[in-house]
């Protein structure tokens, strides 16, 4: 353990006065609390090790045991905290990391739970990727680092099942699982679903068109995103759809006053573009809420070279970022219900695929392929979930609805840049600049997050199939 750098934190940390403080001295700040959170967790971690050995000599409870009475944790933060010791006794450069403060309990975490379950041979080259791992952790948010993990480890499975990808999809569909209970305490309802990644997509798409119907109503405005959520996935899997006749919420739901959305919702399901031309409604740049389709579609996306056979690695996966077997995916585009979008090596889209469907709608769908979301830097929230906003605005700069001038952005970001003084530009190529009110530059880089497989963004995921 690096004790200079660990009080020196502590020292930070401890004279620390954050009112009065700049956004870049409170990120500072921050960030010597991660550190000496860390060192924190590490001394923990080092406690449950202990406790493992004493209760391995009948002299001691269950780690977990006296973690959560003493430590004051729940049952399930106690078990991630040995999942922690016994991955770190594993990993022995990830516990100097952790120890040193370098790392946050969320990334040893996230290893961990990708590590849960492989067999002892993929296990092993697992952890023996600790260093490129924790290399991923200082560039990756969590949420980010934590699904390239689990996407690491289900490389490693298939690669170690000798890459058979026809078995690996079957395999998944007999492990998919729904399973539905009560609780009753609070008396809620719970329903957990595991499906492969095309049976996923297939829900998913029906989920989204139905969202996007609600969203092109009135009086949805004020209603929470999650409840609308809900009530879409509800209307999905019972059948109803939300047109311009039968607007009305999920049933059983509350009254989200929606019933009003016949003057403004087509019956065909195209409400969402009705001002397309005018900017009304939806805000004054053009910006629409998710394009509204007639028949729910799956997209899947695949890099050229990888469907061609020219190389053994690229993106292949659903649009909402899922990975399908490369087997798999040169079957389904014969598929009438999967439109392949095929990139290239910039993440730019070589082919839509066949459609009879309106340009708007495929301009959206190219968008859909480069961008997994919200194309602010910062920002993990999918692309369903965003508005498709004019760079030059419709109305201001007569900014055209061209591919070269439309990004998707989330609710919040959409008003970062609309109310909030925020300046957003982007050059032909797609690099994005992002200024503060103040004139200050927040970020300058490529808005294209499809060039590798998803989660690692455009850095380059390690080839572990070799």
């Amino acid at each position: 353990m690096s004790t200079d750098g660990t009080d020196a934190a502590w020292a930070a940390a401890r004279a620390a006065e954050p009112d009065g403080m700049s956004r870049d001295e409170l990120a500072g700040l921050l960030a010597v609390v991660r550190r000496a959170r860390s060192c924190l967790d590490a001394i923990e971690m080092r406690v449950s090790r202990r406790m493992r050995e004493l209760a391995a000599a009948g002299r001691a409870e269950a780690a977990e045991s006296l973690i959560a009475n003493a430590g004051g944790h729940s049952g399930r933060d106690a078990k991630s905290i040995t999942e922690r010791d016994e991955l770190c006794e594993e990993m022995p450069a990830v516990e100097d990391a952790f120890a040193d403060g370098d790392i946050a309990a969320g990334y040893v975490d996230a290893m961990a739970a990708a590590a849960r379950g492989l067999p002892e041979a993929v296990r092993a080259e697992y952890t023996a990727l600790a260093d490129m791992l924790l290399a991923r952790a200082g560039k990756l948010s969590l949420d980010a680092f934590r699904r390239e993990c689990r996407q690491l480890a289900a490389r490693l499975v298939a690669h170690a099942r000798g890459g058979d990808d026809v078995d690996e999809l079957a395999a998944m569909r007999d492990a998919s699982s729904i399973q539905r209970w009560v609780d009753r305490t609070t008396g809620m309802h719970h329903t957990h679903l595991a499906l492969d990644p095309i049976r996923d997509a297939k829900l998913h798409s029906l989920a989204n068109a139905e969202l996007a119907r609600m969203r092109a109503t009135k009086g949805t405005n004020d209603v929470p995103w999650q409840q609308l959520q809900i009530d879409a996935f509800v209307n999905a899997a019972a059948g109803i759809h939300t047109t311009a006749a039968t607007a009305q919420p999920a049933v059983g739901s509350a009254d989200h006053s929606v019933a009003d959305a016949g003057r403004d919702a087509r019956a065909d399901g195209h409400g969402a573009d009705t001002n397309a031309a005018t900017g009304e409604e939806s805000g004054k740049c053009g910006c629409r809420p998710g394009r509204v389709d007639r028949v729910p579609e799956i997209t899947a996306l695949v890099s050229y070279e990888w469907l061609a056979g020219l190389t053994d690695h690229g993106i292949c996966e659903t649009e909402a970022g899922h990975p399908i077997p490369i087997a798999t995916m040169r079957r389904l585009c014969c598929d009438a219900e999967i439109i392949p979008t095929v990139l290239g090596g910039s993440g730019e889209v070589l082919d839509h695929g066949r459609s009879r469907r309106t340009a708007n709608r495929s301009q959206r769908r190219a968008l859909r392929a480069m961008h997994r979301g919200c194309a602010h830097p910062d920002c993990d929230i999918g692309f369903d979930a965003c508005r498709i906003h004019h760079i030059r605005w419709w109305w201001r700069h007569t900014g055209p609805t061209d591919i070269d001038n439309l990004l998707p952005l989330c609710e919040r970001h959409h008003h970062l840049v609309h109310e909030g003084g925020w300046t957003l530009t982007m050059t032909p190529d797609r690099i994005a600049t992002w200024q503060r009110p103040d004139g200050t530059t927040h970020h300058t880089g490529t808005t294209i997050n499809r060039t590798e497989p998803a989660s690692t963004g455009d850095r380059r995921q390690p080839d572990i199939a070799a």
